[in-house]
């Protein structure tokens, strides 16, 4: 519950963020900044604040805030699968294979091969020679 109104409270922070900057006036035009007119006025007096530069500073200051907060997660939630205690799901057992005959022994023939056919030994990894070992 408390998520949803940090949630909540921080896409009206942007929203009143983005207006309020946007509707601010211009403090010179564009033309005026690459003079030397400005070495006096760049930063300009201070004088009292509007309601909507008010306004903006507190949309601020509640956006990073709340945007703090749900960083650390004070929303509640879990923050990572890797903090919940994630137990993996069992997977199945392969299927048991056909046994292997032992080494040097002959396979033994196939229905498609026939009663007469005859089975040549099978090759071991041992006797084969492969191009590293030579």
């Amino acid at each position: 519950m408390l998520s949803y109104l940090l949630y909540s409270l921080f896409i009206l922070a942007c929203l009143v963020l983005i207006v309020s900057v946007l509707l601010q006036p211009g403090k010179a035009d564009a033309g005026s900044l690459f003079t030397s007119s400005i070495s006096s006025t760049a930063f300009g007096p201070r004088g009292t604040q509007t309601i909507l530069a008010k306004i903006t500073i507190g949309a601020a200051a509640t956006f990073f805030v709340v945007a703090l907060l749900l960083g650390f997660g004070v929303g509640g939630g879990q923050r990572s699968l890797m903090e919940g205690g994630f137990t993996p799901q069992p997977t199945p057992a392969p299927a048991a294979s056909p046994a292997v005959p032992a080494e040097g022994a002959a396979p033994a023939a196939t229905p498609a091969e026939g009663a007469g056919a005859t089975a040549t030994p099978a090759a071991s990894p041992a006797t084969t020679a492969s191009p590293a070992t030579k």
